[in-house]
């Protein structure tokens, strides 16, 4: 996900983007749009050195691009001949296009058809009907977990012979939160930068719609859903029923002011997000996306509805018995994730950051282990990536899957080989199926409509504070498919100047 420009602007930007957010089985439009494919003429050395002097123009026709690191790479797919080259072994910061390594590495070790799966367990004895202790949720990355997907426990647990459970429904405790090096910490308490946990629930986010009240200086309304409420003190939240408190200490603004809510993590109250700041007198509700301090307590609140919901009693009372006597963990009800070729689409075109981390940790896992490390992971994508023809001690530093820490760097040249390895191999048709498309699907939607660039561009998208990138494959109106990687990083100027550059640079290369 792409991070907020400046803490004031959130508000607004949060209003568009908390609709995707969480990304839950997306849709894919353009399904039956025809894909890049590596057919028409050859290219000849003329016609190359034309596109080079036009991709030379583009970049040089915005002023935001003057100061600039900008580097370019792309090529043939047929024989692999260079079409454009800029900079191409420097590091960039990939953001957001670091998620097509993670990507491609899951796809190969782990294969189209894996799936997260997500356990229920019993490890006490079941007495009458009655869990002596607690039900526990043991997850391995299925962060889109969702209602539907719990709405089976209770149906599950009565085929298991429960229907009440003594003491209450938990997280696995050996399931720890953990944030990336290079995370900045103004990014915590926004949905995309939610912990990277084994357990979650609907992207580990939820949204607060935060209203105004009729005069400056009165207090705002907000709800929040999926489910909860929000205080305006800490010591009003009941921090079970959602497993964590939201406090509103917001206020209606002036009339017409500008947008300046925002979202604070206290450092001393670990179970709490505030929402601070003011919102005009008269304006349209705004919608923040928040991310759950603790998306396995978050999942167990969740499932716990769920079964209160379908009827199974939890905690009402303890029964008059021994101590409880420990058995062999049982499962009861067990949930398996879409398939991974579904879920690179629910990463890649809202890109999902958590989703990502998740799959991270899925290739470090070693089988039958669902779940492994951030560490193993990218120790995995290294070597990994040098039998592809990365030089992992030149221009790369994994450090994350995301593309969220500041830390990540990679060359165009070694996105390009990515996609390439992409290209050539057995899974081009899922990884095409699951890029955004220009003016069509995904984080290019809004963009280029109207341009000879749009349905052409199968690409990722990444965006940070002084970052924009774009990789994927374009296909050009005379020699069929090119792979192309442009990333840019220090830029400072107007974003609408970088999007125009990009669109002039795209146009050039699908037209010649």
């Amino acid at each position: 996900m792409n991070r907020r420009a400046a803490p004031v602007a959130f508000g607004l930007a949060a209003l568009a983007l908390a609709c995707a957010a969480p990304a839950l089985a997306v849709d894919r439009p353009g399904s039956d749009l025809p894909k890049p494919v590596a057919t028409g003429e050859p290219w000849t050395d003329a016609q190359i050195a034309s596109l080079d002097a036009n991709l030379d123009i583009a970049i040089a026709g915005s002023k935001t691009l003057a100061g600039a690191h900008v580097g370019a790479y792309a090529i043939d797919p047929r024989d692999g001949r260079v079409l454009y080259e800029r900079n191409q072994d420097d590091a960039f910061q990939p953001a957001s296009t670091l998620k097509l390594v993670v990507g491609s590495a899951a796809l190969d070790k782990l294969g189209p058809a894996f799936r997260f799966r997500t356990d229920a367990t019993v490890d006490n004895a079941v007495v009458n009907g009655v869990v002596r202790g607690d039900l526990t949720l043991h997850g391995s990355g299925d962060v889109l977990l969702d209602r539907a997907a719990l709405a089976t426990l209770p149906a599950a647990l009565r085929a298991a012979s429960i229907d009440q459970i003594e003491r209450d429904v938990v997280a696995d405790p050996l399931d720890p939160l953990e944030y990336r090096p290079g995370w900045e910490l103004d990014d915590l308490p926004w949905y995309y930068a939610a912990p990277v946990t084994a357990l979650g629930y609907e992207d580990d986010a939820v949204t607060v719609t935060v209203t105004p009240g009729a005069q400056p200086g009165d207090p705002v309304t907000a709800s929040v859903q999926p489910w909860g409420s929000a205080v305006r003190a800490a010591r009003a939240c009941a921090p079970r029923e959602l497993s964590f408190c939201i406090v509103v200490t917001a206020t209606t603004g002036a009339a017409n002011a500008p947008a300046a809510l925002d979202a604070l993590r206290p450092r001393d109250r670990p179970d709490e997000v505030d929402v601070v700041g003011t919102i005009a007198a008269g304006a349209k509700a705004e919608v923040l996306a928040l991310a759950v301090p603790s998306p396995p307590r978050f999942a167990a609140a969740a499932a716990r509805r769920a079964l209160l919901a379908g009827g199974v009693r939890i905690g009402e009372r303890e029964l008059d018995a021994p101590p409880h006597d420990a058995v062999p963990a049982r499962v009861v009800w067990s949930h398996d994730s879409e398939p991974l070729s579904d879920l690179l689409a629910d990463m890649w075109l809202p890109s999902d950051n958590l989703l990502a981390e998740a799959l991270l940790h899925a290739v470090g896992a070693e089988p039958p282990a669902l779940r492994g490390s951030s560490e193993a992971g990218i120790a995995w994508e290294k070597a990994w990536l040098a039998k592809l023809g990365v030089d992992p001690a030149a221009g790369l530093d994994l450090v994350d899957g995301s593309g969220l820490s500041a830390y990540d760097r990679i060359t165009p040249r070694d996105l390009v080989l990515v996609l390439r390895h992409d290209w050539d191999g057995p899974n081009r048709d899922v990884v095409l199926d699951a890029l955004p498309i220009a003016g069509v699907r995904g984080t290019l939607r809004a963009q280029f409509h109207g341009t000879s660039v749009e349905r052409h561009v199968f690409a990722k998208t990444g965006s940070l504070s002084h970052v924009a990138t774009l990789a994927g494959y374009a296909t050009t109106e005379k020699h069929g498919a090119v792979i192309f990687a442009l990333q840019v990083d220090d830029w400072i100027g107007e974003r609408s100047d970088l999007t125009d550059a990009r669109e002039r640079f795209l146009t050039q290369l699908v037209e010649d």
